[in-house]
């Protein structure tokens, strides 16, 4: 029994070890220098739902006309630089209410439920053009964010304030996945009008980039598993310690059967 015991303890020890085909993204078995993999990529255009919430702004030559057709911040503003005016933009936003409207000044209520970004900024320019003359129209959608859970550095709902976002940016955002993350079954939860879906990819495999899941759209979930070495490593001190006293116990008894004999 003793002997058994000294052979399991290298078996533990190479279960919690791991190798860089469970740690490396994007694998290939192409190792010619040089060689670049092309991908057709299915990126599926996000169509607006109720309760996003879009940005509108409008340009013309003349300031104070177009003034009439964008909502200030409480600084008299709509906008200035970087992350923070990304921010009031959200706020200062228009809410598309749940018969898929927006509400805009002068022009009334513009439907832009399942339409993609740049057909709502056509739609727009379209009304907004019957007031102006030359006007430009810009729209973005300010309620774009992502959730990141399970195994990674910073779990958490992640702002995008840009127009789309890959999977690999939003593990990005959330500092990465942990030594022992489950790259080959991270799952995408998506909600799409009253139904939700969950689909799981391997960031290991190349043809992940084809996948139409690849690109996030708004209140996506990336949820991350663990895997079972990580889970076996973790245990491992409290095995250690059990393996410990039973080895102390094998001890004990075979020095008391010892001394039973000598007597």
């Amino acid at each position: 029994m003793k002997k058994v015991f000294y052979l399991l303890i290298p078996v533990l020890l190479l279960s919690s070890c791991y190798s860089t085909k469970d740690l490396n993204y994007i694998q290939s078995d192409d190792h010619i220098k040089g060689f670049v993999s092309s991908f057709h990529n299915k990126r599926t255009l996000y169509e607006v739902q109720p309760s996003d919430i879009l940005s509108v702004r409008v340009q013309s030559l003349d300031p104070t006309q177009s003034a009439f057709f964008n909502i200030e911040g409480s600084d008299g503003r709509v906008g200035g630089g970087g992350q923070n005016a990304d921010a009031g933009l959200y706020l200062t936003g228009y809410s598309v209410d749940e018969r898929g409207y927006i509400n805009l000044p002068i022009v009334g209520l513009v439907k832009v439920s399942s339409l993609t970004i740049d057909e709502v900024q056509r739609l727009i320019q379209k009304e907004i053009s019957k007031y102006l003359i030359d006007a430009i129209v810009l729209v973005k959608l300010t309620s774009f964010k992502v959730s990141v859970l399970g195994d990674v550095a910073r779990p958490g709902t992640y702002n995008i304030y840009n127009t789309r976002a890959t999977l690999l940016e939003a593990l990005s955002m959330a500092g990465d996945m942990n030594i022992g993350a489950n790259r080959e079954s991270v799952k995408v939860i998506r909600q799409i009008e009253d139904s939700g879906y969950v689909i799981t990819l391997d960031l290991t495999d190349p043809k992940v980039l084809e996948s139409p899941y690849y690109y996030l759209m708004p209140n996506d979930v990336v949820y991350v598993e663990i895997l079972k070495q990580s889970t076996v490593r973790n245990n491992l001190p409290l095995v250690t310690v059990t393996f410990a006293g039973i080895s102390t116990l094998i001890l004990l008894l075979n020095y008391l059967d010892i001394n039973s004999n000598n007597n």
